[in-house]
């Protein structure tokens, strides 16, 4: 039953407070840095980019451990720590060889509160799991794409044995220390989802499918957004670009996680630091654009739902004002 589950059904983004962000901006620092080590996916969800022919035509690969550390080394020049660190997104993140490594070199580092991994759990074992714990992770997020073997087949194209992965997660739980485990589905059969993941998790959730990849389909707003808020039809000002950097697998930098097509590049970890990048012309520009109301004019933003179903920040009563602060 619910209420005897261990879990507390509560949306990612409301774990943390990040305070007002009219009142913050400019931001000195951002308040999570994204490192995505892998861009190549093992599942082929029917809602997500890697199911697009267009995503076949990008240059995939593994972040190097050089480009890691210039990214690393470059974090250092914020003038204050970084609440998070996000590991994953675009990818699955446990592809990469050396996962637990490039996690706990960040974690040496001392860089952040908090470094959070997202995964959608496939390649979870006993054996990588006890490693990502030792690694010094904070936070694991685990996405279910299905609650049956069927299931998962039709809606990533892989083969899953539940009843397996159900154990290899029970074992990441039982361990987990003072990991906190976070699971969430699109599922409409929440009961029979929390009665299968409800005992091996801290927080889980069931998230709306949401239109969040620019370009991908023809996707039509929905009522409501990703986590069950209300939504506006559209924002001329994208909250993400003042909150978020996200370093793609080479290095190069986007001002968000949802450019998956690389398309709104601002700077390039291999040639500049995050304090160059975060306060130089080309996020500045982007920015302003923003701030002007021409998010419309702007390639692979004038298309993106994202800012309407993933969060609750609207800065458009505010724009004239944050003009001035950029």
């Amino acid at each position: 039953m619910i209420e005897e589950m261990k879990a507390k059904i509560q949306a990612r983004i409301y774990s943390s407070k990040k305070g007002d962000l009219t009142q913050a901006i400019p931001l000195g620092t951002p308040y999570s840095v994204h490192i995505d080590p892998c861009s190549y996916c093992n599942f082929k969800c029917k809602f997500c980019f890697q199911s697009d022919e267009k995503a076949d035509k990008l240059s995939k690969g593994l972040m190097n451990f050089d480009t890691l550390n210039k990214i690393v080394n470059g974090l250092f020049e914020f003038p204050d720590k970084i609440k998070k660190i996000k590991i994953g997104l675009h990818g699955e993140p446990l592809l990469h060889p050396l996962i637990t490594n490039i996690i706990n070199y960040i974690k040496r580092a001392q860089l952040c509160d908090v470094i959070e991994l997202f995964t959608n759990g496939f390649l979870l074992e006993p054996i990588l799991n006890s490693m990502l714990i030792s690694s010094g992770l904070d936070c694991i997020n685990i996405a279910v794409e299905g609650l049956t073997n069927k299931q998962y087949k039709e809606m990533t194209g892989a083969k899953i044995y539940m009843g397996r992965f159900i154990r290899k997660i029970r074992h990441l739980y039982n361990n987990r220390g003072k990991c906190r485990i976070y699971i969430k589905t699109i599922t409409q059969d929440k009961d029979r989802f929390f009665d299968m993941f409800g005992d091996i998790c801290d927080e889980i959730f069931v998230e709306n499918q949401v239109p969040q990849w620019s370009g991908i389909g023809n996707p039509e707003l929905p009522d409501k957004g990703m986590y069950g808020q209300k939504i506006k039809q559209w924002k001329e000002v994208c909250p993400f670009i003042f909150m978020y950097l996200h370093y793609n697998w080479d290095g190069s930098v986007s001002p968000c996680t949802l450019d998956w097509g690389h398309k709104v590049i601002i700077g390039d970890a291999n040639k500049e630091t995050a304090l160059e990048i975060w306060q130089g012309k080309k996020l500045k520009d982007l920015q302003i654009k923003m701030l002007e109301g021409k998010r419309r004019e702007i390639p692979f933003c004038d298309k993106c739902l994202a800012p309407m179903v993933c969060c609750d920040e609207d800065l458009d009563d505010k724009s004239k004002e944050l003009r001035g602060k950029i």
